[in-house]
């Protein structure tokens, strides 16, 4: 692998007459403004998507994982994958091009474990990454922003040196894992943060690239990207915003996963979508496990190495036949055998995910999966106004249009 870049921590000016422009900390000239104009949809060039719709040149992307989620290992496989210009994750990619990941956290060894089970389980070689993937070296220390000596101005110690080193390298993605480590002003200041975004919003624009900044959550449950943790400045100044989540009990019940092994699967989520329509569904991956089988006297085990792999969940309807669906069907319109109908509720005895379970020996979970995958694709309907001999709660009936196999051409 050739040898990093070394991104310098001095407050650097940017010295080729090329890139006499980047002095933007203090930007000349006096403000200004200028006319605007209605210009033809087909003159204006479709925004710059590197990878999916999670990057795109020019703009920042914020990650944000809960420990333990594979985080790091996602970021790796991420910049192998567009340097090499192989979907190992899964997800498109619109260009292939130069990434560099500054790693802020964790030693040199670790990122090279990590480099080398990645290799080892998608065929990946020196050879592959040579002049296309580059990191920052171990010793290194980055400095976006950080306080004067006063406190009372924020100040860009290495932000023009990074855009010089993402020019010279052509750099399209740049990866900032953790970003609480690349400034040292104050977390949970929105002003603040405010500040630090903005300038890594500038490495973006004036560098040409998409910026990828790695970010924690706060202590409590996860539900959205507003667990970011600080203040909300930065989850607000990012127009990509993806989350990064363990699987939890219900989702493990549902997918069929054991629940001992349901913390190896991670969802990521859409989170924040300025500038492209919300995934639909999230996307999985699998956290699997690779022998660097780099043993010793010592340590003759070696070391075993999480990499990060695309996973596709099997539907709960999956083993289930046309004549199957339509079994269950027939029981659900037919109701209980008390006369009763069966209702959606889960927590109610007129389940009628009960009929998946007794049927064909469906969790609880899967069950409930059908369920809501058969409400929204208008297999079942909620009849809420419905009074069953023993309480109101509404009855789950059969929609016949739509019942599977069904075709009225």
């Amino acid at each position: 692998m050739a040898a990093p870049p070394d991104f310098t921590t001095k407050p650097g000016r940017i010295e080729s007459k090329e890139q006499a422009h980047l002095e933007v900390v203090h930007p000349p000239g006096p403000f200004r403004l200028q006319a605007a104009h209605m210009k033809d949809p087909r003159d204006i060039p479709p925004r710059d998507w590197i990878y999916g719709t999670h990057l795109v040149r020019n703009y920042v992307t914020l990650l944000v994982a809960a420990g333990g989620t594979g985080k790091s290992s996602l970021v790796l496989a991420l910049c192998v994958s567009i340097a090499i210009n192989r979907p190992l994750l899964g997800v498109k990619i619109h260009e292939q091009c130069n990434t560099a990941l500054l790693n802020l956290e964790d030693p040199e060894e670790e990122v090279d474990r990590r480099l080398a089970a990645l290799g080892k389980y998608y065929n990946v070689n020196d050879t592959d990454l040579a002049g296309r993937f580059f990191m920052s070296p171990a010793d290194q220390t980055v400095t976006i922003a950080s306080a004067s000596e006063d406190g009372f101005e924020v100040i860009h110690p290495d932000q023009n040196a990074i855009i010089d080193r993402v020019l010279r390298e052509n750099i399209g993605v740049l990866a900032v894992d953790p970003f609480a480590e690349s400034h040292s002003l104050e977390e949970n200041s929105n002003p603040q943060m405010v500040k630090a975004a903005a300038a890594w919003r500038r490495v973006a624009r004036l560098g040409n690239c998409a910026v990828l900044l790695c970010h924690h959550v706060r202590k409590g449950v996860i539900e959205s990207i507003e667990a970011a943790r600080g203040a909300k400045a930065l989850s607000d100044s990012a127009r990509v915003g993806l989350l990064l989540t363990p699987m939890v009990e219900a989702e493990a019940e549902g997918l069929g996963i054991p629940a001992d092994e349901r913390l190896s699967y991670v969802r990521l989520d859409d989170a924040k979508a300025n500038l492209a329509p919300r995934a639909g569904t999230a996307s999985w991956f699998h956290l699997n496990t690779v022998a660097l089988d780099n043993g010793t006297e010592k340590h003759p085990h070696g070391d075993s190495v999480g990499v990060i792999e695309r996973w596709r969940p099997e539907s709960p309807l999956e083993n289930l036949s046309t004549a199957d669906c339509n079994l269950a069907l027939d029981r659900i319109a037919a109701g209980m055998e008390n006369g009763d109908a069966y209702t959606w509720a889960k927590q109610s005895k007129r389940w009628g995910g009960r009929v998946l379970c007794d049927l064909f020996g469906k969790t609880d979970g899967q069950a409930a999966e059908i369920i809501r995958i058969w409400l929204a694709n208008k297999v079942l309907f909620q009849d809420r106004k419905w009074t069953g001999s023993r309480n109101s709660r509404g009855a789950l009936r059969v929609n016949e249009v739509n019942r599977p196999g069904t075709s009225y051409d």
